[in-house]
């Protein structure tokens, strides 16, 4: 399930941010058109987030693991469940923290939030 969640927020966050060029206006690619790439490489996906700085670097590690951990179980090789099941909600996390988190861009500090430094 965790695999599942990533998948669809690494996806939505291309939606959300895809716009194209189509005479001379930009707009959204139409739901049908964003379709067409449910048959892409999620891995692909993930490093083209990446690479254009809509994920981190962090996140996009917790993506491709979970992607490894699903295609593990999914081919009846995985042995530790329980602990893989809560190291996939781990990962799932920092895939969160990297795409819909609220809270994403701060940090705690002894006097509340205060906006994450950027480097």
């Amino acid at each position: 399930m965790c695999g599942i969640v990533s998948e669809r927020l690494i996806k939505d966050l291309l939606r959300q941010s895809v716009l194209v060029l189509n005479e001379e206006q930009a707009k959204q690619p139409s739901d049908d058109a964003f379709d067409q790439l449910e048959r892409v490489d999620l891995s692909a996906i993930i490093r083209f987030v990446n690479k254009a700085g809509l994920l981190s670097d962090g996140a996009r590690k917790a993506a491709e693991y979970l992607i490894q951990l699903r295609n593990k179980y999914a081919h009846a090789r995985g042995t530790s469940p329980k602990a893989d099941a809560l190291d996939a909600i781990k990962h799932l996390h920092d895939v969160v923290e990297g795409t819909v988190s609220l809270l994403r861009d701060f940090e705690i500090s002894e006097v509340g939030l205060i906006p994450r430094q950027r480097l």
